[in-house]
């Protein structure tokens, strides 16, 4: 494959991923906010700020990634025509940066979602627990987005490394 064959492959995952996160965060993360809005049930109160959190991030990111890639695809093939060697050593400058933050977040979402679980354990108060359990959710999901979305980031790197010229 070429340069704007990978840079068309991942840009598109990107976009699919978007659409998910904004499917999930309709279909499943806002009825269960509003089931448990309705509910009297103090543990599922606590939980409804982070799953709004999430459906607020899942709703701006994936919205993010479905209207920025197209742009970015687009601009960087019109700079790959005119200067393809500068345009992959950006590209691979990019996605170093890219693949050391998704890192780094990973670890954060990961340590996060542990001291939301031991945070449950920790109160007894049920709208705490609610609130912990709520942001484990939260810290989860967010995990899982960054590992999908670093999955991917590798590959388009490990395929922009082949090229020289």
């Amino acid at each position: 494959m070429d340069f704007i064959q990978h840079l068309q492959t991942w840009t598109k995952a990107d976009i699919d991923q978007g659409k998910w996160m904004i499917g999930i965060a309709i279909i499943i993360i806002l009825p269960v906010c509003f089931l448990f809005a309705k509910n009297g049930n103090l543990l599922q109160k606590g939980m409804l700020v982070p799953l709004g959190l999430l459906f607020m991030m899942n709703l701006g990111y994936g919205g993010y990634l479905m209207f920025s890639r197209p742009k970015y695809r687009e601009q960087t093939k019109e700079i790959f025509q005119t200067n393809p060697q500068e345009t992959i050593d950006s590209e691979l400058i990019k996605t170093k940066s890219d693949h050391k933050s998704y890192t780094i977040t990973k670890y954060i979402w990961a340590g996060l979602l542990i001291l939301s679980v031991g945070c449950f354990f920790m109160f007894n108060k049920e709208y705490i627990q609610g609130l912990s359990l709520g942001f484990a959710v939260m810290f989860l999901g967010m995990l899982l987005i960054d590992v999908f979305l670093h999955q991917r980031l590798k590959i388009y790197m490990r395929d922009l490394s082949g090229y020289g010229f």
